[in-house]
């Protein structure tokens, strides 16, 4: 072929190189979803734990009507508080390394601050040293930093335990809010949650007279 019939037949032919580079078989890049944080009614937090009274004090704790569900894991209802508290008594002297149960509930975001609580379980036996509170008997305690703790014993048929081995339920409640109005106006209200949530565990696991605790929060021991 000369090389003026290639200069022609060449110049019959139009590159498009733009339009190539942009079939490289790349997606481009979507930006990652942004994680949605489930809003849910103080009943669902920490389903079963707040009923009632229960659940009208914790929304005046955190000033909130609606609550965010953060993390699954720190949101067991009170079918799985009890059970955490069966299996722990049933380890025999092994129940000081079971596993405890913690409720987290927060409330909507309030000047950059989330209001949160949490309540936790722990259970105890006359294997262990550590037995939450007095001995016997239900037994209530208020602490400075908007602490309550509060214990009681849980005979129980389900549970296997008896009067002289009762499953020993210990719960700890903080206002884990800065922004709180404190202890010095909530008290009351402190010991309304508290009083639900261990009234609603001592029912799930079936404790005999309720584990010795009152059916209104107004009627526990006086705090120690």
């Amino acid at each position: 072929m000369t090389g003026r019939r290639l200069r022609r037949l060449l110049g019959g032919l139009v590159f498009f190189p733009v339009a190539l580079a942009g079939c490289s078989g790349e997606e481009p890049e979507q930006p990652a979803p942004v994680p949605t944080v489930k809003r849910m009614s103080v009943d669902q937090a920490c389903a079963g734990l707040f009923p009632g009274d229960g659940g009208k004090a914790l929304e005046r704790v955190l000033e909130s009507t609606e609550f965010l569900l953060r993390n699954e894991k720190w949101s067991p209802d009170v079918r799985a508080v009890a059970q955490v508290m069966e299996n722990a008594y049933r380890s025999g002297d092994r129940i000081r390394n079971m596993p405890q149960s913690t409720c987290e509930v927060s409330g909507v975001e309030k000047e950059r601050h989330t209001p949160s609580a949490i309540v936790r379980f722990t259970a105890s036996s006359k294997w262990d040293d550590s037995s939450a509170g007095s001995d016997r008997g239900v037994w209530v305690s208020t602490r400075e930093r908007k602490v309550v703790d509060l214990a009681y014993d849980c005979v129980s048929p389900r549970v296997g335990s008896t009067p002289e081995a009762p499953l020993r339920v210990g719960l700890l409640f903080q206002d884990r809010w800065q922004g709180s109005k404190g202890e010095d106006v909530l008290r009351p209200d402190y010991l309304t949650v508290t009083h639900s949530a261990a009234l609603a565990v001592a029912r799930e696991l079936q404790c005999v007279d309720d584990g010795g605790l009152p059916a209104r929060a107004g009627d526990l021991p006086p705090p120690d």
